[in-house]
């Protein structure tokens, strides 16, 4: 149940095993009664407005030995199980780590898309927080609770767990495992550039601020533009030129829209859109850092992004 938990907690797990084995008792005052009784003997104590947790961590650590190891697995998964099955989507996002732990414990390798589900909310959650070993480890399982025909009937599910792992992997420099995740999603061919939008920026941002390769992180950013109709002229004084009229343009658009008008403007969520500018926003740094030879793009970038 992790470090710590509530009597709410242990009486919904209580109830349910009641289910399955009668000779155990699921009254509010048995269940009340005995962590009294565990508290009284020193091995719970209360903290922070009524929760429970082990004195020390020798204490769980002996009663999780109570179980055969052989059983340990198993008899962790059923709890997690029923913490699941009993929780609305409220109730499970404080208790989310804990659950999907109990879960990974014997669920990995089996086909199931709840639980991949699962960790994948996980994953999410651990990025959040920049926990991302925890996330790469999360995506990992869910990745593992697939079906063979993933791509084919759980698209988003998978591109979205194989995305978060082959991110995580990149910030923790493990870049083989970020390559075959990546290299998973992006030889699909039933899946848009969009869709791969994430995988693309693992490779780009290794390349950029891992290698710090900036004018390879340039070419591939061109090359995954250009599926979105975002084209950029070839160098010299073409592009220098079509650089200039672009300023000006947006100058002139700039100066003729109103804060009124601009006050006004809905933010963006059209998911080709949001891809488009995370793209051009990783090409304006790096067409930046990479100098004067590609200053004709950095304000072709900035441009497009201002007209967007």
């Amino acid at each position: 149940l992790g470090t710590s938990f509530t009597i709410e907690t242990l009486r919904l797990i209580w109830e349910h095993q009641r289910k399955i084995d009668t000779n155990v008792s699921s009254s509010k005052q048995s269940t009340e009664e005995l962590l009294e009784a565990m508290v009284e003997e020193n091995y719970f104590e209360i903290y922070d407005n009524n929760k429970y947790r082990w004195t020390h961590d020798n204490v769980g650590q002996a009663a999780s030995s109570l179980v055969e190891e052989e059983s340990r697995a198993s008899f962790k998964h059923r709890i997690g199980e029923i913490w699941y099955q009993e929780l609305d989507e409220d109730r499970l996002e404080p208790s989310l780590f804990e659950i999907a732990n109990l879960l990974n414990t014997r669920a990995t390798g089996k086909a199931n898309i709840d639980y991949a589900k699962i960790n994948l909310i996980a994953a999410e959650k651990a990025r959040g927080i920049s926990a991302f070993d925890s996330c790469c480890k999360y995506a990992s399982n869910g990745i593992s609770m697939l079906p063979e025909n993933k791509w084919t009937f759980h698209p988003d599910l998978t591109v979205k767990l194989y995305s978060l792992a082959a991110e995580a992997a990149g910030f923790l420099g493990q870049y083989d495992k970020m390559e075959s995740y990546c290299s998973h999603v992006i030889t699909q061919q039933s899946i848009s550039t969009v869709e791969k939008k994430d995988v693309y920026l693992a490779q780009l941002h290794r390349t950029a601020y891992a290698e710090l390769r900036y004018e390879d992180a340039i070419s591939l950013c061109l090359t995954i533009l250009k599926p979105l109709g975002c084209k950029f002229p070839y160098g010299g004084p073409t592009g220098l030129i079509k650089a200039l009229i672009s300023l000006r343009q947006t100058i002139k658009i700039v100066k003729q829209t109103s804060m009124e008008r601009l006050e006004s403007l809905s933010v963006v969520s059209a998911s080709s859109k949001l891809a488009l500018a995370a793209f051009l926003n990783g090409l304006n740094e790096w067409t930046y850092l990479a100098g004067e030879k590609y200053i004709f793009i950095n304000v072709l970038t900035v441009t497009k992004m201002v007209q967007m």
